[in-house]
């Protein structure tokens, strides 16, 4: 418990920091930008969602996981290897910038070319933050990242305030991040040996298969948008954003958890962890209590939050309240932080890919049909339904 109060501390600031940044961006958007321009703008980050799969996100976990057991110098392979995987990512958007161009839209083409040369260094530089979660430096965490967050909302605000330009905005967005990143990488990791060990190879294969299990859930977080862009339009797009960044949000504290107790997990044995299932268990239960009742006061205050900072998206609040039991879901978090701790691969597999799956299936049949309700509905048994698996595999830790 003192471990949680230490660490979390650090977390729920991180987490208080990414909530009020992503808060001020959304006041932002809805006020300075019209509906047709931030549904475009949501679009084109999704796709960037999906082309980064190529970036090897699961590394992340994989580093974390090898950095809480002694070996430092893995970060330097892992990014190594990221970033030259990124590359198809990038051959990827350059495609489909040719493709828009082809059609004739030169605003996602361009769109798409930014992805494209930021592609390689945006996200694959972020393993300073996961070095930080190994080592249980969250103070240290939470400083880099509240620092290049705070940075780059405050400069696309400033870009909202002067334009309405979607390539212009893009490039506030991923420009300063990616420059950002590579400063605070480079001085995080100038000091660590570089000095290759077996186990870095270990890490970058267990990475890569801790990716393949990602790809069908990267998919599924962005397939919806992507969807409701092409049968509703780019507005409906911005409608069904507000509709769950608050709820999102709302999860992106409760999160820490899992992160938290990853590094306990990794450093205790199967058998450790079987014979503390029954405290586990209360505390699990204690958790998803708490949950719920996160979820159910945010559906009685939304329609009053909805009023106060975003009144131009009154038609979000039906769909935002509904969205908000998804919160209960986090309590899969647990149970995903045993699995990774303990490299359980083919159970890991196995459950990565049924919400997405479930979730893909439910978006391509609803979103059509019903449109943004058929999102929310997808989203909420995809979720519930793999939260309930996830505390399952808790008996298959062996």
């Amino acid at each position: 418990m003192l471990y949680l109060a230490s660490g979390g501390f650090w977390y729920v600031v991180g987490q208080a920091v990414a909530s009020l940044s992503a808060l001020a961006l959304a006041v932002a958007f809805a006020n300075l930008v019209s509906p047709e321009i931030y549904g475009t703008y949501k679009y084109v980050l999704s796709l960037a969602g999906i082309f980064a799969i190529a970036s090897l996100p699961g590394m992340n976990t994989a580093v974390a996981r090898t950095v809480a057991r002694g070996n430092e110098s893995v970060i330097h392979a892992s990014t190594r290897s990221r970033i030259l995987h990124a590359l198809a990512g990038s051959a990827a958007a350059l495609a489909g910038s040719a493709y828009y161009l082809l059609k004739g839209n030169t605003e996602l083409s361009l769109a798409l070319l930014v992805i494209a040369v930021t592609l390689p260094l945006f996200d694959t530089l972020t393993s300073y933050l996961f070095y930080f979660v190994g080592k249980r430096r969250f103070d240290m965490r939470t400083k880099y990242y509240a620092t290049t967050q705070v940075t780059s909302v405050l400069i696309l605000i400033g870009t909202l305030f002067f334009t309405d330009n979607l390539t212009i905005i893009l490039l506030a967005y991923f420009v300063p991040l990616t420059l950002m990143r590579a400063v605070q990488y480079a001085h995080v990791t100038h000091a660590i040996p570089r000095t290759p060990t077996k186990e870095d190879t270990d890490t970058v294969r267990y990475g890569k298969h801790l990716t393949a299990m990602q790809v069908l859930g990267t998919v599924a977080n962005e397939i919806d948008k992507v969807l409701i862009w092409k049968f509703l339009g780019p507005a409906q797009v911005a409608v069904y954003t507000f509709a769950i960044a608050i709820p999102e949000q709302l999860r992106g504290p409760l999160k820490g958890v899992g992160e938290l107790a990853f590094p306990k997990f990794a450093a205790q044995t199967p058998r450790e962890i079987r014979a503390n299932l029954p405290a586990l268990w209360r505390k699990l239960a204690f958790y998803g209590f708490g949950l719920f009742g996160i979820s159910l006061v945010y559906i009685a205050a939304a329609p009053y939050i909805f009023a106060l900072i975003f009144p131009q998206y009154g038609t979000s609040v039906l769909y935002s309240q509904l969205f908000a039991l998804a919160i209960i879901t986090n309590i899969a978090s647990i149970p995903l932080a045993v699995l990774s701790a303990q490299q359980k691969t083919s159970l890991q597999y196995a459950l990565s890919n049924v919400q997405p799956v479930i979730a893909i299936g439910l978006f391509v049949l609803l979103i059509p049909l019903y449109g943004i309700m058929g999102a929310i509905v997808a989203s909420l048994v995809s979720k519930f339904v793999t939260a309930v698996l996830y505390l399952g595999s808790l008996y298959f830790v062996r």
